[in-house]
């Protein structure tokens, strides 16, 4: 039947949630505006690591790079356990490769910042979404107990994996 799909064959981008992020402004830049830390491109009401086609017409920091340079985490992610210890170079590929694969969707989602301690990595990221998307996949190929912390008033969590 045709007509009855709420989206095309075409659609294949995630629901972004913008909305309550300071970062993200009302009004963006001009269409085609770089960022001139990462590279990325804000083109159609969109930031995008794509071939450029057309000259920039405008150098900004992008929101990601923002809340980098300003340290404003929107998650954190504590991995705990002596299963880190044996580990930690895996976890740590794991977690960068999910990073990779989640800023293909929203250029926005950054990881901020890696700590190591003995047996505990903290990792901050830009959004709550990757935090939790890293507890997911921690869980997915690691197993352990994941906990996950929202908070009501900031648009912020916090994800625990202990094994």
């Amino acid at each position: 039947m045709k007509g009855t799909r709420r989206f095309s064959r075409g659609t294949t981008r995630k629901a972004i949630d913008t909305e309550g992020d300071p970062y993200i402004p009302k009004i963006g830049p001009k269409d085609m505006a770089i960022c001139k830390r990462c590279g990325a491109i804000y083109h159609n009401k969109r930031w995008s690591f794509r071939k450029r086609t057309e000259r920039p017409t405008k150098e900004v920091l992008c929101p990601a790079c923002q809340k980098i340079r300003d340290g404003f985490a929107g998650g954190f992610v504590t991995i705990q356990g002596e299963f880190i210890k044996d580990h930690k170079e895996e976890i740590l590929n794991l977690v960068r490769n999910k990073e990779e694969r989640s800023m293909y969707y929203n250029p926005l989602n950054r990881i901020i910042e890696i700590k190591q301690k003995d047996d505990t990595i903290e990792i901050t990221t830009t959004t709550e979404k990757l935090a939790q998307r890293i507890g997911q996949m921690l869980r997915k190929a690691f197993h352990g107990r994941v906990e996950y912390k929202w908070s009501s008033d900031v648009k912020m969590a916090r994800v625990i994996w202990t094994r």
